[in-house]
């Protein structure tokens, strides 16, 4: 998978490496592995607040910044971020909770 380089990747750097390695755990995460699942749906949470603090601190980081861009731009960009975020939360969670009830359902077939 390729990625798509925006301008804004290099007004917030870090933030970017963080969502970009969340979406690089999510594309490896497996359908049994609750324990990835549960650690991924933290982490996007996290980073799903970040984003909603970037978009709601757009006017500020572009007075912050040393490259001048437009502010409507900016907003709807880290409002995707956001969401993917938001969406990445809750597939994870889904994950987790197929995989852990497929753990029980597991453990009392070897049981019987």
């Amino acid at each position: 998978m390729y990625k798509i380089k925006s301008d804004f990747q290099e007004i917030l750097p870090e933030d970017c490496k963080q969502y970009n390695e969340i979406v690089r755990r999510y594309r490896y995460l497996g359908q049994e592995d609750a324990d990835e699942a549960f650690k991924l749906m933290q982490d996007s949470w996290a980073v799903a607040q970040r984003w909603s603090e970037i978009q709601a601190a757009s006017r500020k980081i572009r007075d912050l910044s040393e490259k001048d861009f437009n502010i409507t731009d900016f907003k709807e960009w880290s409002r995707q971020r956001y969401r993917q975020m938001q969406y990445l939360h809750e597939s994870s969670r889904m994950i987790w909770k197929q995989a852990n009830e497929y753990l029980m359902w597991s453990r009392k077939s070897t049981e019987r």
